[in-house]
């Protein structure tokens, strides 16, 4: 068939599938399910067009429907790569790994069970080989990922379930497609492979697959950090990458390209959007969307015109055997869902999965074009004998049908029944109060417009009545006061601002400040706000809040190994990122109390804005001490740091206004490109160094001592060049007692405490300890060890020794201090 003629039949069929969307709504009946549909009837028709003897008129046209060139390889090359990938970069990895357990319960244990239970049962009612029975039983485990994830998203399902069931089709496939090409080997060979080769392949094709896609995926994010400032090029790299990993798995490394392409997408949606501006990620997305929409649509129509071809031996026993492996699958589906979920939720394993959901999933497993994929590939095979190619078409054909024309056409009458499709009691409630606000500002802005252009007052308010009318009746419903606590209330607004912190990040463009590795912190400390909100409410807010402030074990090593054995630059590095974290932070929550006012207020009513106001100052006030200790002690760092957001901010605003221009037609497209490529090289757009100059004491810095008080700049300035820096954990000795005296410690931040026998004294910023050793000459007394992050200076004992007597004064102030100690410590003994 030439290309042309290819070209111009995909054309059409694409029209065809754009006018079936109406179709569809109006119908009420799942896209999906209609493409289908349309796709069989095209064939059909074309088939009766090419053989009628009433007319020849359309011979050419049919001819080019039914000679197009449909293998199993148009569906699994072509089509199935970029639908897997834009599938695996759309979920929210992060939720997905809360469900992680139940996924792959259902997309390999569910497959396994399934092909068991399928291929077992048409054994017993047709002379099929148990091997041809079970190979079957593999080509139908497969639940279309474009199938499901098409008809879950337009049903508008929970969020929950959708996620759940995308998870599994994802991963499904590959578990399948795998076994299909274990079991398609052992029945061309007749069932003489080793014992154990099915596992091999299986475990084989998911840890090769996975390494292969995460290879892949980071190489993928590697190349988009490359390429920042070239979108067209980041978006090449996007489309291109689930063709190169599919083929390089499927056809040189020899494992699953199915769990490649799914891991790769997977990578790129948990690490993308800090490596790419927001509008780009937003144009990411758009684009993938719509190669999506393409790809699934001709996967539904393109697999619809081979089903013909496919039944033409079809007889009516042939239904025996299709309606006895359905009812095998969806028994092998409530096997897993009744009979292992509540034995791994009991073991705390995994979340819940209510019954009514469970009931969902079983019958929402969809087969469509992997199926009859699968099935195109047997009957390619010129080494499997007729018989079982017959089989495989007729049996794999009528099973997707089934699913599609029965379970996709009953899915939407099913979740209604189940009341699946209706909004939470808490939700109900919530929605009064969004719609007496949205409703409110529809009225107030449609009268200012009127007032603008001078409309006729009498049509304004014939177009405002609607309005005041249902906001009367919103009004009257008092199910929000009533059905929505103060409690729920705030764990609603807790949540929104979360939401709205991860939303801010990179609409603030902040991500472009801070490296990478940070901005992926960053988003997975909210995503934790948002879980240990759901669980814990405000406690869990907080909790949560704090925790990246906290320092973990890797500052602890960093610490040991700056003190024990001199290693600066790692701490400082650690430091640096922290500096950056914070001020980001600190940014983000003045913002989400200016979005509290503004968006939130009305919604929520008096009193959780309140509470939402006295948290969210509580956190800005944690943030600021954390930030004005790291800015006392790396004053220049924290010049550099502000320096960069504003360099930042000042370039995007000047793009952004050039980009304005442009759209309102003000300046041309050249001079557009023109003033931002000028804009490009005044403004160096790179990030900040991460490392901070821990060796570096400042005299600002001890002015903060009383013990310096009495000196000048310049006598501080060198005492500041003698001073070296000790960082420490919390919990990390000082010292310990019987220790040889090393020197004089001041605190620059943080807290220490101080053991004498039973004795304990704490000291913090602005104290200074450890000079009685110095004075008496003498071993430690006491063990001491800082009780939070603390920077400390230490005064090593010769240069001590040197300063005392250099400077008289502040050593007899600091024998006086000394001598006040001693006595307090006698007289606690």
């Amino acid at each position: 068939m030439p290309i042309s003629d290819i070209v111009l039949t995909i054309a059409a069929l694409l029209i065809v599938i754009a006018c079936t969307q109406p179709i569809a709504r109006r119908s009420g009946l799942p896209f999906t399910v209609v493409l289908g549909g349309v796709g069989v009837l095209i064939a059909l028709g074309a088939n009766w067009l090419l053989h009628t003897t009433l007319t020849d008129r359309f011979n050419e046209a049919a001819a080019l429907v039914i000679d197009i060139p449909v293998s199993s390889a148009t569906f699994l090359d072509v089509l199935l790569p970029i639908l897997l990938f834009q599938g695996a970069i759309t979920i929210d990895v992060r939720r997905l790994a809360q469900d992680i357990v139940p996924v792959i319960f259902l997309a390999v244990l569910g497959v396994v069970v399934a092909l068991g239970l399928i291929g077992g049962a048409v054994s017993l009612v047709s002379s099929a080989p148990i091997v041809v029975c079970l190979l079957f039983g593999a080509i139908v485990a497969t639940t279309d990922p474009s199938a499901v994830i098409a008809l879950f998203r337009d049903l508008g399902a929970p969020a929950r379930l959708t996620r759940l069931v995308e998870g599994e089709s994802l991963l499904n496939d590959a578990t399948a497609i795998a076994a299909f090409s274990a079991f398609l080997a052992l029945t061309i060979s007749g069932g003489t492979y080793e014992q154990g080769y099915i596992l091999k392949q299986l475990s084989f094709s998911f840890i090769g697959g996975t390494l292969t896609g995460l290879v892949f995926g980071r190489i993928a994010i590697l190349l988009l950090s490359w390429l920042r400032s070239f979108k067209a090029a980041q978006v090449t790299i996007i489309v291109a990458l689930p063709f190169v990993v599919y083929s390089l798995a499927n056809s040189y490394i020899h494992t699953s390209g199915v769990v490649a392409v799914v891991t790769s997408g997977l990578v790129l949606s948990a690490m993308a959007r800090s490596r790419v501006e927001p509008e780009t990620f937003k144009f990411f997305q758009a684009t993938l969307d719509q190669l999506a929409w393409w790809a699934g649509g001709l996967v539904f129509v393109l697999a619809a015109l081979v089903v013909p071809g496919l039944l033409s031996d079809f007889v009516l026993s042939d239904l025996l055997i299709t309606l006895v492996a359905v009812a095998a699958a969806l028994i092998a589906r409530a096997v897993i869902l009744f009979g292992v979920f509540p034995l791994l939720a009991a073991a705390k394993i995994t979340q819940r999965v209510n019954n009514p959901t469970k009931t969902v999933i079983i019958w929402g497993g969809l087969r469509g074009a992997v199926t009859l994929a699968l099935a195109l590939a047997v009957t390619e095979n010129h080494l499997v004998d007729a018989e079982t190619q017959r089989f495989i078409a007729i049996q794999a054909t009528g099973f997707a049908l089934f699913t599609l024309l029965i379970q996709g056409t009953t899915l939407t009458a099913l979740m209604r029944w189940l009341k699946l499709d209706q909004l939470s009691p808490l939700e109900r409630a919530f929605r009064t109060q969004v719609l007496t606000q949205s409703l409110s500002t529809v009225r107030t802005g449609l009268s200012s417009f009127a007032n603008r252009f001078e409309l006729d007052n009498q049509l304004v308010d014939i177009a405002i009545k609607p309005y005041s009318n249902r906001l009367s009746r919103v009004a009257e419903d008092k199910s929000f006061e009533e059905g929505i606590s103060d409690k729920e209330r705030l764990t609603l607004g807790l949540i929104a601002l979360a939401n709205q912190e991860k939303t801010l990040l990179f609409e603030q463009r902040l991500s472009s400040v801070l490296p990478h590795r940070l901005v992926d912190q960053y988003l997975l400390a909210v995503e934790n706000m948002i879980d240990a909100t759901r669980e814990n409410g405000r406690l869990g807010y907080l909790n949560a809040a704090r925790k990246p402030h906290k320092q973990n074990i890797n500052f602890h090593v960093l610490s040991w190994c700056h003190s024990h054995l001199g290693l600066n630059r790692p701490l400082a590095s650690h430091l640096g990122k922290r500096f950056q974290f914070l001020m980001i932070n600190r940014i983000m929550v003045m913002e989400l109390i200016t979005f509290l006012d503004l968006k939130l207020g009305v919604l929520l009513g008096e009193r959780p804005i309140e509470i939402l106001h006295e948290i969210l100052n509580q956190r800005l006030d944690e943030v600021e001490r954390h930030l004005a200790a790291l800015r006392l002690q790396y004053p220049k760092f924290a010049r550099t740091l502000d320096h960069s957001v504003l360099e930042r901010f000042a370039y995007q605003e000047e793009v952004d206004q050039i980009e304005s221009l442009r759209e309102s037609g003000i300046i041309s497209d050249d001079l557009a490109r023109s003033l931002s490529n000028e804009a490009n090289s005044i403004h160096v757009i790179s990030r900040p160094k991460t490392t901070v100059d821990i060796r570096a004491t400042t005299a600002e810095l001890l002015t903060s001592f009383p013990v310096f008080a009495d000196l000048q700049v310049e006598e501080l300035t060198q005492i500041a060049n003698q001073l070296t820096p000790r960082i420490l954990a919390d919990d990390a000795f000082v010292f310990r007692k019987g220790d040889r005296a090393d020197g004089l410690y001041f605190i620059a931040s943080g807290a220490v405490e101080i053991r004498i026998g039973d004795e304990l004294h704490r000291l913090g910023h602005g104290d200074f300890f450890g000079e009685m050793a110095l004075l008496d000459e003498a071993q430690r007394s006491a063990d001491v060890k800082s009780i939070s992050y603390s920077h400390l200076l230490l005064l090593e004992v010769d240069t001590f020794h040197e300063l005392g007597r250099s400077h008289p004064n502040w050593r007899n102030k600091l024998d006086e201090i000394a001598e006040k100690r001693k006595a307090m410590n006698e007289a606690s003994r």
